[in-house]
Order: C-alpha cells, then structure tokens, then sequence
C-alpha cells in the first residue's frame, strides 16, 4: 500500500509541475472544482493592409490596462496578428504572423511570442483562422473564450467585389465611368508581395471558428447587420458590431479586457458603453453600436419572415432613397446597407406591424447606441441592425437598390435569406 501511495504522489508531482516553452506556460493544474476556470481572449488582427499601425497601436492600448498574470489558473490574454513591416503601407515586403500572450508580471505588461507562421501566411482565411482558433483553445484550456475580430470588413458582401465589381455585375452601374464600390467581406488583407488581397466571405468566417466562443466583438467597419447576426448566431453567445464604419482607433483597448475577463459573465455590453462614450461627442466621427444575444434571434426571423411575406412588393418598389442608410456614398456611388425597420416602414408596414418588429429588436437587442450622425451620414431611423435592400426593376439608374447579381448572390449564400425570404425569384 505503502509503495502504491508513493506511485501515486508521483504522478501528482508530473501531473502539477510546471515547465516553460518558448515563453508559455505549461503548468498542469486544475481550477476550482476540478475543472477549467481562466477565460481566454484572443484578438485576431488581419492587419496587413492600411490598418496595421491602428491595429499596432491598439496592441499597445492593451498593454497600458489591466492584464492578468501568467499563471496556470490566470486568465489568458493572446494577441494573433499579421502586420506590415513596420506598421508601414508597403506590402511588397512579407512579413510573418505572430501569436503572442499578454500578461502582467511584477506591475508591468510582458508579451511573449508563443507562435509563428511561415512570412507571407495569408490569414484571412478559413483554414488559417480555424488553426489558430484550435491550437488556442489546445494549449490553452478554458472555461470559456471570446474574441476581438480586426481588420477590413463590409458585412455580408461577396469577397473581391471591392476590387473587381465588373467581374460580377458585368458593367458599371449608374451614371460614374469609374463606378468601384468600396465594399469588401471581413479581413481584406494583401499577399504575394501586394500583388493580390484576401477576404473572407461571413459564410467563411463562420464555419472557421470550431467551437462556441461567448462573444465576438468586431472591430470592422459595416458589420452590424442583420445577416451577419444570423450567421453567427451558433458561433457565439453575444455579437458585438456597428451598422456604420469604425474609425481606425476603435474600441477602448484600454479598458477592453477588464470588461471582457470579469470573473462571472464577461461584461461585453460595458465594452459597447465604452466605444460609443469614446465618439460620442467626436465632431468628426459619432459613432454607432449594437450588442446581440444570438440565442433571441428566432422571433426576429419568424416576425421578419412573415412581414417581408406580406409586404414583398412595397419592398422592391418602395424608394430607396427614403430609407435610412449606414454607408457613406464617398467615391462608390451607391448604397449597399439599410436600416431593417425603416426598410419595411417605407415599404408600408402598419403601425401594428411596425411594433411587433420593434418588440423582436428588443429582444435581440442587449444594447444599441448612435450619435446623430456618422461622419456624413444623418442617422434619423436607427433600429440598430443593417440589412440588404433588394434590386428594384430598373436598378442600373437607382443608387439605393441592390443589384441582380447580389440578389442572386444573396438567394445562395446567406442564411438570413433562408430563414426569411427576403429575396425570391
């Protein structure tokens, strides 16, 4: 018996020493109750491409906050990122992604790298995304994870169609010889020496990420939309995005993994309080933020579902420039992305019907924030969720309609679609 316990106190010893590998820590212990209790944040910055000294900078932001310390039980604060070199717009020179760990030692902010890739790893793809997702949560086991998504983005639009509109519409659109809508799917990123870019369609970025995270906050522009929500709405229990653009600092960085680390429930509505406190008063910016539970999405699609049935024909005839808008015109010459309640109101629905629609946004809806305006665009009828408006007949001459090609592009690709009809044949 004598030699059985001492067999046994061995294995404890291997089971609960500590080693180090390339800065990570490797304790093997257990949390309270025998079971996993650090939560995991992991910002994932897309960032070689006009936005890597923002992205930079916000790496820095986080180091001046709180962090936690580098122990088994501590929370785990990892920064993967894809950077120009020397936060430069040069692309032509390939650098290599990194995956870092943040932690506090001693009073002061460390960072260790843990991981890297061969240089010139694209990363804005779902086979890259879905490694990194899969080796954090393999190295490092939790009790729950969520992540900070930073990069270029445009909502639900196909990938390429920034770059090569022509390619799927065929011609310009309306009265502009040099019609090129700055519109692209989440982490645009440039690669074989800046000769060519990468983006990930929502679809993509979706299936990417192998298990169910808490939250997603997306530190991109044009994210908050309807279709976005649904698509991710098994991916993570909260969403955290803007209908409008983000300015290129973003969030509080500062104050971010304080919020996102509580100890209970991370605190990601704290995080939106944050960002819209940020801008809110900025004459140059405003700002807009809407935080969803996706467990309360059902309603929304079932009210959606039935009220686009009803009122089909008021929506691909109303007039569009009526409609609340999130995107600014600027050099593209059209709108792509529209308010969802003021949609069906200009499209005729009652007042009845208008409310039962408010009553499912509320539901859905932990937090929703705006400022007046964002930039140039007057925010009057915000609901706090983004949406396509399909092709009206004559769309080659109206600048506030989607396209055929997007209407076709919408029937096979997103799911809102599925669940609710909005564009049929």
């Amino acid at each position: 018996m004598a030699k059985v316990r001492l067999i046994f106190l061995s294995l404890l010893t291997l089971l609960f020493c500590s080693c180090e590998q390339d800065g990570l820590d490797l304790t093997m212990t257990l949390g309270p109750y025998g079971k996993e209790s650090r939560q995991v944040l992991l910002l994932y910055g897309a960032g070689f491409n006009s936005l890597s000294s923002d992205i930079w900078s916000n790496i820095d932001e986080i180091k001046r906050g709180y962090l936690p310390g580098k122990g088994r039980n501590d929370d785990v604060v990892l920064v993967f990122s894809h950077l120009t070199k020397n936060n430069r717009r040069v692309y032509s020179s390939e650098t290599a992604p990194v995956l870092i760990r943040l932690y506090n030692e001693h009073g002061e902010a460390r960072a260790d790298t843990i991981r890297t890739w061969p240089v010139g790893t694209p990363v804005a793809n779902k086979e890259m995304m879905t490694e990194v997702f899969n080796w954090v949560r393999e190295e490092f086991p939790a009790d729950g994870y969520g992540a900070i998504m930073s990069s270029h983005a445009t909502g639900y639009l196909p990938e390429d169609y920034y770059a090569n509109p022509k390619k799927y519409e065929g011609r310009d659109r309306g009265s502009s010889s040099s019609w090129s809508p700055q519109l692209r799917s989440f982490g645009q990123e440039y690669y074989e020496a800046g000769t060519k870019t990468q983006e990930m369609e929502i679809k993509d970025l979706a299936a990417a990420i192998p298990y169910k995270l808490d939250y997603l906050v997306f530190d991109a522009c044009l994210m908050g939309t309807v279709e976005v929500a649904w698509e991710l709405r098994n991916v993570c229990s909260y969403v955290a995005f803007s209908p409008c653009e983000i300015p290129a600092a973003g969030f509080d960085f500062r104050k971010l993994v304080e919020h996102l680390l509580q100890p209970e429930v991370p605190d990601v509505k704290a995080v939106c309080e944050d960002y819209f406190a940020f801008y809110q008063f900025d004459s140059t910016y405003g700002a807009t933020i809407t935080l969803v539970d996706c467990s309360r999405l059902d309603r929304l699609a079932a009210t959606c579902r039935d009220l686009f049935d009803r009122y089909r024909s008021g929506i691909r005839n109303l007039d569009g420039k009526n409609v609340q808008v999130y995107d600014r015109l600027d050099s593209k010459k059209y709108y792509a992305f529209f308010d969802l309640k003021d949609m069906l109101r200009e499209a005729g629905a009652s007042e009845a019907d208008l409310a039962s629609l408010q009553a499912a946004l509320d539901e859905a809806i932990v937090y929703e924030a705006h400022t007046a305006k964002f930039i140039n665009v007057q925010l009057d009828r915000v609901c706090g969720l983004a949406t396509y408006l399909p092709a009206y007949p004559d769309y080659r001459r109206d600048i506030y309609h989607g396209t055929e090609f997007l209407d076709y592009f919408y029937q096979e690709n997103i799911a809102w679609n599925q669940a609710t009809a909005l564009v049929v044949e």
